[in-house]
């Protein structure tokens, strides 16, 4: 890997203070083996340094990014071109057509260039539960052919891997979402007590449960606890209600601090597929989660004391009510097991065995 240039393509904004996919992109970044850019198209900010490339657009819609991808490709091509061996890298967590596009064109213009597909989920199977069908047939086809034309590509989970075989007939390769968090001193925790979600109210899971925890869980929470309040945090969001207190977007560090003097971060996602990033930095920062049964698939649980399921209104509401009672010794626990977690799903670990185990293969053969 000493001789190789990799460049890093994702079509999301990555800042240092960004949590979920971002998170996850920006640790794998950081423990890549050297020669190695960031690629991305954004309209949030525009960062420019020797390992970071923006492609600025003013808003965010799928045209202007369109529209701003053929410049991104020529970006990655001049960083390229000179190269014996290059990798481009596409992190695959956007609109899957963004992947394909970039792909097809990279196959062309850089054809001794090995591309590996970074798959964040399977993304036909979260359109086919909100998308017309027309929208979900042509994700299908594309995420099909961005299987087929990768030289790797990689599933987050080993139920993704099957999962995926299944639906395309095509073998992955396992990288399962990872994270490094830094050392945090944690602030003195807020006057009153909460639970917390965090997620954008832009993408329909988050969507659907943040309106299962407004409508649903807390009118029936706060007949016991009149107290408790509910934040959330991500864009998008504007309803109120008396419990809750919307944060909005907010930074890395802040957003720890939240989490973790949180009595319990709740995840009660119905639909959706990966790895839920928001579930491995609450584990690895010590706080108590309750989640459905698919907010919490594709993650290895500590087989003691693991994290509370909750697939029912009635279930959610009895689990947060246990939690909220014995919030000290479930507290302790989370804590001692948050450690465990950290070493687990560290990205430096899986990156490591990742490159060794199946990318060295790949570069043998130039």
């Amino acid at each position: 890997m000493n001789n190789c240039k990799t460049a890093f393509v994702t079509f999301f904004p990555i800042n240092p203070n960004n949590m979920g996919s971002s998170t996850v992109v920006n640790s794998r970044f950081k423990n890549w083996p050297k020669f190695k850019k960031i690629f991305q198209i954004s309209h949030v900010n525009k960062i420019e340094n020797s390992q970071i490339k923006t492609i600025f657009i003013l808003k965010e819609t799928p045209l202007r990014k369109i529209l701003k991808l053929p410049k991104l490709i020529f970006e990655i091509y001049k960083y390229l071109k000179n190269s014996k061996k290059k990798i481009v890298l596409i992190e695959g967590a956007s609109w899957i057509f963004y992947s394909f596009f970039t792909i097809f064109l990279i196959k062309i213009i850089l054809p001794n260039c090995k591309v590996i597909y970074i798959s964040h989920s399977i993304e036909s199977e979260i359109r086919k539960k909100y998308s017309n069908y027309f929208i979900y047939l042509i994700t299908k086809i594309l995420e099909n052919l961005v299987f087929k034309i990768s030289d790797l590509s990689t599933a987050v989970s080993n139920d993704e891997k099957r999962k995926i075989k299944k639906i395309y007939n095509k073998s992955t390769k396992l990288y399962p979402n990872a994270i490094n968090l830094d050392k945090i001193k944690f602030k003195k925790k807020k006057s009153y007590d909460y639970i917390i979600y965090t997620g954008s109210y832009l993408y329909k899971p988050n969507k659907d449960a943040i309106d299962y925890l407004n409508y649903k869980i807390m009118p029936n929470l706060i007949k016991k606890f009149p107290k408790l309040k509910l934040i959330i945090t991500g864009g998008g969001f504007y309803k109120r209600y008396p419990w809750l207190i919307n944060k909005g977007i907010v930074k890395k560090k802040k957003l720890y601090d939240l989490i973790y003097n949180s009595k319990c971060m709740c995840v009660p996602l119905k639909f959706g597929s990966g790895t839920r990033i928001k579930i491995l930095e609450a584990l690895t920062l010590g706080a108590i989660v309750v989640s459905t049964s698919k907010g919490i698939e594709g993650i290895e649980l500590l087989k003691k004391n693991p994290p509370f399921i909750s697939n029912d209104k009635k279930s959610f509401v009895n689990t947060l009510s246990k939690i909220l009672k014995n919030q000290k010794k479930l507290k302790k626990r989370a804590i001692v097991n948050s450690h465990i977690y950290k070493k687990k799903y560290s990205m430096k670990n899986i990156t490591r065995m990742f490159i060794v185990k199946y990318l060295q293969k790949y570069l043998n053969e130039y």
